[in-house]
Parts: C-alpha cells; structure tokens; sequence
C-alpha cells in the first residue's frame, strides 16, 4: 500500500463497495465509478484528478505565501 491511498488501487477506500453501478465519466473510460472520494470516477481517473486539485492547491499556497511575505505597500492616496 502506498501512503496516498487516493492511488493505492488495492486500498479499500477504492474497492468495489464505491462503485455506483455507472460508468467513470472520463471518457473512453468503461471502468466502474465509484471510490471514497467520488462516485463519478474510477480509481485510476479520480486519483489523476486529485493529483490535479492537489498540485494547483499547493501552487496556490506557495504564491499565497510568496505574496504574504513581501513587504506591505502603504495606500498613498
């Protein structure tokens, strides 16, 4: 098991007591939807996706934090 379990195919928060009886809604996908974290994507398609949200989240916070960390500019008007 890996210690992402949105990517361990095997972990039971992806088995089959997810699946929602459709279809993953990526397409050209066939694959059973339906893990913990979504019912509308396989495993494998929703821990791409995840991986998506999770890379903008922490891209998102290093420029935050940049921003933050620069002297504040006074309103001169």
């Amino acid at each position: 098991m890996t210690d992402l379990p949105h990517r361990d195919l095997e972990h039971p928060l992806n088995s089959s007591k997810y699946h929602t009886g459709k279809r993953c809604v990526e397409e050209g996908c066939d694959k059973p939807a339906g893990t913990h974290w979504s019912p509308f994507w396989c495993a494998e398609h929703n821990a791409e996706r995840l991986d998506r949200i999770t890379n903008t989240l922490e891209t998102e916070l290093k420029r935050l934090e940049e921003a933050l960390s620069q002297p504040r500019k006074e309103n001169t008007q």
